[in-house]
């Protein structure tokens, strides 16, 4: 093969139809087993990259940029042979029906009808079948991906966590309390026999969540918050400074997970401290899924690096700039 390039080479100048003299001849660039990448593929690809790869670069930096990113685009190029080398070979095909299932989904997502799809497309100067053909590669590699790659893939919750911690190192604390509370309000016409009573179940209630009790449960039961009443007496995570000096005073007073009785006219609250929590940042339940994706993401990429390494090892690939 490596001899007979330039052979071929020669060979396309003498058929009918040649390029005469001043007309630029397409060229092959480089030869991936039985396939090749010309000029022109290598230039396209170039041309729509290159804004944003070579933004900041300065200029007596320029010319190398460019020439190190025209080797990364036909790499890029390369690899893609490969992949579809490999696709046609495991049969891997695109049906209709799944490219106008996805086109809908891609209309969806973005709050669009498929015709209104369609009439943005156009207005952005694709017409929908090109858009269709180029959506029907993605989706081809996609499906080869999660075929070939996708197995390689492991996200180990050690590797969610570690990822959380790091992301987190450097965020400044800002502590505060998840609040819990119960309100047993004196009725409005209560006698001092009322207040009395009430009183005295504050001081059992107390007792009993001290002694173990659930004060989600005695507040689902119990708290004349309605709101209260409805969230098991969940209050909302809030800083010290953020509540009535009464109330910032006496939790002050006693240790997180010690519930507390504060008197006021209007009843009798029984306020207590569920846990410290930062809230600079968030808890990782919240944000496990977006990691995992990141991670998936970034080793989806490792692999598929990986992959075209091997492949590449294997290939007859030869490069001709």
């Amino acid at each position: 093969m490596t001899r007979a390039l330039p052979l071929l080479l020669a060979a396309l100048t003498l058929l009918p139809g040649a390029a005469v003299a001043g007309e630029v001849v397409d060229r092959i660039v480089a030869v991936v087993n039985r396939d090749i990448i010309l000029q022109s593929e290598l230039a396209e690809t170039y041309e729509m990259v290159k804004s944003d790869a070579l933004r900041g670069v300065p200029s007596a930096q320029r010319a190398a940029a460019e020439a190190e990113l025209q080797v990364d685009v036909l790499d890029g190029l390369i690899a893609n042979k490969l992949m579809e080398q490999a696709m046609d070979s495991a049969g891997m095909e695109v049906t209709d029906q799944d490219i106008e299932a996805a086109v809908a989904d891609v209309a969806r997502q973005n709050g669009l009808t498929v015709d209104q799809l369609t009439k943005e497309l156009e207005r952005q100067g694709m017409a929908i079948d090109e858009y269709r053909s180029e959506l029907g590669k993605q989706l081809r590699q996609y499906k080869f991906m999660n075929l070939e790659i996708r197995g390689r893939v492991k996200i180990a919750e050690e590797d969610i966590v570690n990822y959380y911690q790091q992301m987190t190192a450097d965020v400044e604390p800002d502590l505060a309390w998840r609040l819990q509370m119960i309100l047993l309000a004196y009725p409005a016409t209560a006698t001092d026999d009322d207040r009395a009573a009430i009183d005295a179940e504050a001081d059992q209630l107390i007792a009993e969540i001290a002694g173990g009790k659930d004060f989600g449960d005695v507040a689902g039961a119990r708290s004349d918050d309605p709101a209260g009443k409805a969230n098991r007496g969940e209050a909302g995570v809030v800083k010290a400074n953020e509540l009535s000096p009464l109330f910032d005073e006496k939790l002050q007073t006693v240790d997180i997970g010690t519930p507390v009785r504060v008197d006021t006219p209007g009843g009798v609250y029984l306020l207590r401290v569920a846990e410290q929590v930062d809230r600079s940042r968030k808890p990782l339940d919240e944000v496990r899924e977006q990691i995992s994706r990141v991670l998936y993401d970034d080793a989806m990429e490792r692999e598929l690096t990986i992959w075209t390494e091997e492949e590449r090892r294997r290939a007859h690939i030869e490069i001709l700039l």
